[in-house]
């Protein structure tokens, strides 16, 4: 099943583009090999996928030779994003690498004319804001040195599906959690993500797999979690 990571980052122009402006600039040739494709837009919002292509070597097997060659290669990596421009932040759909290669694009594109910082999610705040979420379903969490009555110190995974009130142990272990996994219910379509202590998220679907509805659940629960 394919999963992104989000990682969100404060986006603050420090010149006056319009979204049109900032697309035109996106659209144009920046890099070599390199494009951003505009899915979407809308006065206040952007979101598109950027594409770069990439080496990579590979061992392979040679019939005729009967021996193994090392192959070199090209590939197209492609990673989705989405800039609100009202609320001053950008949110990438992939590793930190590929962001690290957006952002610097991005940048050259509009001549430098923003600042583009990481922001951190609160772990708290994510647990608080699902917490008082309908349709949340709590699955397996992850924590590290729990003790036990008898003094032990363990580290355990607990299924909390079934339980009818799992916050009230998320909250009971919440200083030793890791991570949560979750299944976030919407129109009858189930999202499932990690939440990890250190406030990354993880969901098991790609950006553009998921109707506006769901993304709209998703940022909102970013917007309520950010440190700012």
């Amino acid at each position: 099943m394919a999963a992104s990571n989000i990682l969100i980052y404060k986006f603050i122009l420090r010149t006056d583009l319009s979204s049109v402006q900032i697309i035109d600039k996106l659209e144009q040739q920046i890099l070599d090999e390199t494009r951003f494709v505009i899915d979407d837009y809308s006065d206040m919002e952007i979101s598109g996928t950027y594409v770069y292509s990439s080496i990579y070597k590979s061992i392979e097997y040679d019939f005729d030779t009967n021996s193994f060659r090392s192959i070199t290669r090209k590939k197209y990596v492609t990673t989705e994003f989405h800039i609100n421009l009202e609320k001053n932040y950008m949110d990438i759909w992939g590793s930190s690498q590929n962001a690290g290669k957006i952002i610097t694009t991005l940048s050259i594109a509009i001549d430098n004319k923003a600042i583009i910082e990481p922001l951190e999610l609160d772990f708290s705040k994510i647990i608080d804001y699902l917490k008082e979420t309908d349709n949340i379903i709590v699955g397996k969490t992850t924590a590290t040195q729990v003790a036990f009555n008898d003094g032990i110190l363990a580290n355990c995974t607990f299924d909390l599906s079934n339980y009818d009130n799992p916050f009230e142990i998320i909250e009971r272990y919440k200083k030793n959690i890791d991570k949560i996994s979750v299944k976030w219910k919407c129109d009858d379509v189930y999202m499932g993500m990690i939440i990890f202590i250190s406030g990354s998220i993880r969901i098991y679907r790609l950006r553009h797999s998921i109707n506006n509805k769901q993304l709209n659940k998703i940022y909102r629960m970013l917007e309520c979690s950010g440190r700012r």
